[in-house]
């Protein structure tokens, strides 16, 4: 899934190319993604990111893309297997969302509507309003793992699977602490950690500015590494599961209280 770094990147791009345009015509390839009519046309006023969605302003309504897993933007190029829906637009370019495994979701919607699961969204861990306090504050009384806690998009805005790990790791807590459970220094340190691994995220992916679908992930410290070394102290990384999500964690560093569950990296599929 494109996270907030990743947006942060892409969603300006967008803006910057598609503001004034407008789209003419559209072209299906996977129709199981679209939550909207075939034919939709309009002047695209403003881009912008909505939690992990795109939402492309139009005359009276908002096209709203949830890329979910895989998906991704493309503006013409190269054709790909891959393509799910195509606008085109009045300069003659196409703006393409492209989803291989076609998990993601186009909606139309009136405008400032939101899609399903989205009707509540959590404050901007970039903002100024995202402080220690808020995070105490937001985090009393939750009482689930604290990896389920980072991803709920109605508390936080707003993090995956991969961000997650990240996160946890640099705070140095393990994915399956109870949230209850954390001192008020741990949720000092771990808002700090979304704060700097977030903005730290985005602004390596906007000095290296990959072309538009890219997804960069190789400079991530946990994600994806399970039976590499740690970065900080050289541990063997693990994995193991949150109520139906993975996530990668240092044993070391990061070391679970009640010696919950782990899974053995060695028995993992390659990612």
């Amino acid at each position: 899934m494109p996270e907030r770094p990743d947006l942060d990147y892409v969603v300006p791009r967008l803006h910057d190319e598609l503001a004034g345009r407008r789209i003419v015509g559209m072209r299906v390839r996977k129709p199981v993604v679209l939550r909207a009519p075939s034919d939709v046309t309009g002047l695209i006023h403003a881009v912008r990111r909505l939690a992990h969605c795109v939402v492309f302003e139009l005359d009276e309504h908002d096209l709203v893309v949830s890329p979910m897993l895989a998906g991704r933007f493309q503006i013409d190029g190269k054709a790909t297997a891959d393509l799910a829906v195509a606008w085109q637009l009045d300069d003659g370019r196409e703006l393409r969302y492209r989803d291989d495994v076609q998990m993601g979701k186009v909606y139309l919607l009136p405008r400032g509507g939101r899609p399903p699961g989205l009707e509540r969204i959590g404050v901007d861990v970039l903002g100024p309003a995202f402080t220690r306090e808020h995070l105490r504050s937001v985090a009393k009384g939750r009482r689930e793992q604290v990896k389920l806690f980072l991803m709920d998009k109605s508390a936080l805005d707003a993090m995956g699977n991969a961000y997650a790990d990240e996160v946890l790791w640099e705070a140095r807590l393990h994915p399956k602490r109870p949230v209850r459970e954390l001192s008020p220094q741990e949720l000092d340190q771990l808002h700090d950690a979304i704060v700097s691994v977030l903005d730290g995220a985005a602004r390596t992916i906007r000095e290296r500015a990959p072309p538009l679908p890219e997804k960069l992930r190789d400079f991530l410290h946990v994600r994806g590494r399970s039976g590499q070394a740690c970065d900080r102290c050289g541990t063997v990384l693990r994995t193991l599961g949150v109520l139906g999500h993975d996530a990668f964690f240092c044993p070391q560093c990061q070391p679970d209280p009640k010696a919950r569950g782990l899974v053995d990296w060695r028995k993992v599929p390659p990612r």
